[in-house]
């Protein structure tokens, strides 16, 4: 029964990678672009470990839990400062009905185009 789990994470793990790609391949900009990558890195990878450690026993669990541990840490650590990047290099929202809501805190950076307001 453990072998069928395992290999049904495994397929699973498979199609949130491939569905993140799609997301990449198919979003308008960076930002929606990131959001797919970093799910798809976190929730597929995940499964695929939690499927190693399901089918290879015992001895592998620890590291595993402290990969999983790690990726939940890292992935939106990473996923944020490259999205700030993205930010500082005045990387348009291209997305339908996109809102720029740092453009009005004072002291901000303002986004390229009309900041504030939504985008066409």
């Amino acid at each position: 029964m453990s072998g069928v789990i395992a290999d049904v994470l495994v397929v699973l793990g498979l199609a949130i990678m491939t569905l993140g790609v799609y997301g990449i391949v198919r979003f308008p900009d960076v930002y929606t672009q990131l959001h797919a990558s970093g799910k798809a890195a976190f929730l597929g990878v995940s499964a695929l470990l939690v499927a190693a450690a399901i089918g290879g026993g015992p001895a592998i669990v620890g590291r595993v839990v402290l990969t999983v541990v790690l990726l939940t840490l890292t992935t939106p650590v990473a996923a944020h400062a490259i999205a700030q990047a993205a930010y500082h290099r005045r990387e348009p929202m291209r997305s339908p009905g996109a809102l720029d809501e740092t453009a009005t805190i004072p002291g901000s950076t303002p986004s390229p185009g009309e900041g504030g307001r939504r985008r066409e």
